[in-house]
């Protein structure tokens, strides 16, 4: 299956997809990584589901994906929104209820039958994309530990993967020789990945980083060539966090945005 196009088409040296995910709301981190890839040469942009949950902006969130995505998966947080009619209040948590609430009023009925179409995991070889772990993809499982990427890697039939999740960038390595998986710190150099082995890469989160870097994070693919770049991005989080106040979403919210955490 080919992988969709939907950026203008350009013949520079790279042919980059972007891949984004987590946005939660926060449209002031999406709008800095939308400026950011401007300066690359990028041929559609990917998104791994979240768009919505934590954050204030949750409509315009949607609405610039759906414009501007060529593939997106769905999140826990768009599945937790699909579900919100079904699902007890007192089941969830302040600061993820309130934003889920804000979702409700901003997503029309429209784009939430878009969300209700978005597929969990998409394989365009050799790339598949997911949002979390491809073990039992309904599940949402995370992948922080050895043994979750070895399920993964078990689920997963093409060279790379893609997914965010857990907030923090992240690029697991599996040698097919040894079956060895080592999870590798991502720096912001390009990186000329090994053909003889497989990967799956966490890209990080747009609009909540937990690893400490407020900044947002994605990353860039060159499919043909293999390079893959993560990108980190400053953005006016003081900005972010008076739109969070004024929607009246928990303080944590928004002071975490700040913290990376």
């Amino acid at each position: 299956m080919p992988i969709p196009q939907k950026a203008k088409t350009t013949t520079p040296t790279h042919n980059f997809f972007a891949l984004i995910s987590d946005i939660h709301a926060n449209l002031d981190a999406l709008e800095a990584v939308l400026a950011d890839l401007r300066d690359f040469p990028v041929r559609g942009i990917l998104c791994l589901g979240d768009i919505v949950g934590y954050g204030p902006e949750p409509g315009a969130c949607v609405r610039k994906v759906m414009d501007l995505c060529a593939v997106t998966v769905l999140g826990n947080h768009e599945a937790m929104l699909l579900l919100a009619d079904k699902i007890l209040e007192e089941d969830w948590d302040v600061p993820v209820r309130k934003p889920l609430q804000i979702a409700k009023e901003q997503v029309s009925k429209a784009e939430l039958g878009w969300l209700r179409d978005l597929p969990i995991t998409v394989n365009l070889d050799p790339i598949t994309l997911s949002h979390a772990s491809l073990n039992e993809p309904p599940e949402f499982h995370y992948i922080h530990e050895t043994t979750e990427a070895e399920a993964h890697f078990a689920a997963q039939s093409t060279f790379i993967s893609f997914n965010g999740h857990t907030h923090v960038p992240g690029i697991w390595e599996e040698n097919p020789e040894t079956f060895g998986v080592r999870c590798l710190t991502p720096g912001e150099k390009p990186i000329l990945l090994d053909p003889s082995k497989r990967y799956t890469v966490n890209v990080g989160s747009v609009g909540q980083s937990r690893d400490g870097d407020p900044r947002a994070s994605y990353a860039l693919y060159d499919y043909e060539q293999r390079l893959l770049l993560m990108r980190r991005v400053s953005y006016d989080i003081g900005k972010a966090r008076a739109r969070f106040k004024k929607a009246g979403l928990p303080a944590h919210n928004a002071a975490r945005l700040a913290k990376g955490e």
